[in-house]
């Protein structure tokens, strides 16, 4: 049984998180095997989507960062793109590293895929606690990186492609992937601008997804700055930090590293707060209903 695995990942961060899922996986069916794509990858220097390059397996792990609660614009024009006869009646595993909630991303995922008759079993996540992008000292103050539980979401990945199971209820039935929902968050991707210590090394243009980077005259310039869509690959890979945002609210910051030794499981470890929050919640219930 071949699995594809989509992934949306720029500092490596959601790509050693797929890897601790595909190690899972691997633990509990020896059988499995993977066939890994980097999404910002297969998108680099594409001159259309017929160039892009899909994967047609029996299932799929697919997953990516949030970037402000929602799907980076490059992994929804890729799955967009992706040839609905591809994932039609498999089964989807979703995954999602981020600072806050992925409530629109879960959204964002179940409606592309399922218009294209996929079924999706579940989705894991990680969540740093605040976001690691953006706070200069963060990576030193990371203590725990919450999961839900990988080997039960594994497991029924697993059973769900061996069984061919069609009664799957996606987990857009949660009171925050309703509330998205409703918002109907769009992206709003961060523009940016190549400042002059650019040293033309050409890292930019490599790595831009979109493919609107350039060297002219020994320096990176952006061709269609309209086409950005912010997936923060030239500000995060510039070895000069010559990539800055055009607010400049962006600094250099020390960016925080995936650690497998700080993921803790968020169904059992924060039992205590779930009661709290349940308690609390009863107890407005019972004074508006006086």
């Amino acid at each position: 049984m071949k699995v594809g695995v989509l992934i949306g990942s720029i500092t490596g961060n959601t790509e050693n998180f797929a890897h601790v899922i595909m190690d899972e996986l691997k633990k509990q069916d020896p059988t499995l095997t993977f066939e890994e794509y980097m999404i910002n990858l297969e998108m680099n220097k594409k001159n259309s989507q017929a160039d892009y390059k899909y994967p047609n397996c029996d299932a799929y792990l697919i997953g990516a960062y949030a970037d402000f609660w929602t799907l980076p614009i490059f992994v929804r024009q890729y799955l967009e793109s992706m040839p609905s006869e591809n994932v039609k009646n498999k089964h989807i595993l979703t995954f999602s590293t981020c600072g806050g909630n992925t409530g629109h991303m879960e959204y964002t995922f179940e409606k592309i895929l399922l218009s294209f008759g996929a079924k999706i079993v579940a989705n894991i996540q990680s969540k740093y606690p605040g976001s690691y992008m953006y706070l200069p000292t963060y990576s030193k103050k990371i203590k725990k990186q919450y999961v839900t539980d990988i080997p039960i979401k594994c497991a029924k990945f697993i059973n769900a492609i061996k069984t061919g199971a069609n009664d799957l209820v996606p987990k857009s039935q949660g009171l925050t992937y309703g509330l998205m929902n409703k918002l109907q968050l769009r992206e709003v991707p961060i523009k940016f601008q190549i400042e002059n210590n650019c040293v033309g090394c050409g890292t930019c243009v490599e790595n831009c997804p979109s493919a609107i980077i350039s060297l002219k005259d020994g320096k990176a310039v952006f061709t269609e700055q309209d086409k950005c869509v912010g997936c923060y690959a030239c500000f995060q890979k510039c070895p000069v930090h010559a990539v800055v945002d055009q607010k400049k609210k962006l600094a250099n910051k020390k960016q925080y590293r995936f650690d497998q030794s700080l993921l803790v499981d968020k169904s059992k470890s924060n039992w205590k707060l779930k009661a709290f929050l349940v308690v609390a919640v009863a107890g407005v219930v019972v004074m508006i209903a006086k």
